[in-house]
Order: structure tokens, then sequence, then C-alpha cells
């Protein structure tokens, strides 16, 4: 594969995000889905795709279910829940999408909304329209977290 991608990029040739997609198998991307420094949770920037690999596209609100969904399942595994975020950033293909991706985004909060950034304009992996990174904090002496994972 990786002799395949260098013949495309000597002959000029784009790669599409479709055989980006396939040139590199996510598993082997160069990232952790997150890291806990403390009592800091980095969570990397998530798209609308499954656990089993499926890419959730439907609508802008579908796609960020699906994203709050992957933050949720990364939260829960280190032991940490919605209430613990305390920054995010988002990211939309368009910023006309931002009342939709808002709705979908309130629905995973009480009453506590992390601090947050947002921007339109961007382009996102494998033409996603939403991207999302998390930072979740617990106090370490209170919580029992704190090892690099």
């Amino acid at each position: 594969m990786k002799r395949r991608m260098t013949v495309l990029a000597a002959l000029g040739l784009a790669l599409s995000p479709v055989l980006a997609q396939e040139a590199v198998p996510l598993k082997a991307l160069p990232f952790s889905p997150a890291r806990q420094a403390g009592g800091f949770l980095f969570i990397s920037g998530q798209i609308g795709r499954t656990a089993d690999g499926a890419d959730i596209k439907e609508s802008v609100a579908a796609e960020t279910h699906q994203v709050m969904e992957n933050i949720g399942r990364i939260l829960e595994e280190h032991g940490y829940a919605f209430d613990d975020l305390v920054n995010v950033t988002v990211w939309l293909a368009d910023i006309e999408d931002y009342h939709e991706m808002n709705e979908a985004y309130a629905s995973y909060f009480n009453e506590r909304f992390p601090a947050r950034a947002c921007t339109g304009g961007a382009q996102i992996v494998f033409d996603f329209r939403v991207e999302i990174a998390a930072i979740a904090y617990r106090d370490v002496d209170h919580a029992g977290a704190g090892e690099d994972q």
C-alpha cells in the first residue's frame, strides 16, 4: 500500500478521502484516542465513526450524536463522565451547521457546560462535517486517577 501511495504521489495525483482512508488503517494512525496526565484526560478529535467502523453522516445532528457517544465511551473507559469535561474544541465543515450541532451537543450535559471553542470552514478528515476534541479533569486526590494511560 505504501508503494501504491508513493506511485500516486510521484504521478502528482491527489488522494481522495476514501483512498486516504483505505491507505491508512485507523488503528495504525500515530495518535492515541486519549491520554491521561494527572487528573486530566485529553481526548483526541472524534468523528462520526462507530466503534465497529461505520460512518454516521446522515445529518450534522446524527454525526454530532455519534461524536459525543465516542467521547462518552472514552470518558467511561477512563473513569470520567461528561460533567468532568472542562474544555471542548469543535470543528465544523460549515459554520451554518452551528445551531444543529449545538442542539445535539447540549443534550449530553445536565447543567455544567465545559468551556468551548468552535470554528467553521474546517476541512475535516474523511469528509465528516463535525470533529470534537475534549479535555476532562478530576481532582486526583479525590478521584484516584493520575497515571498516564
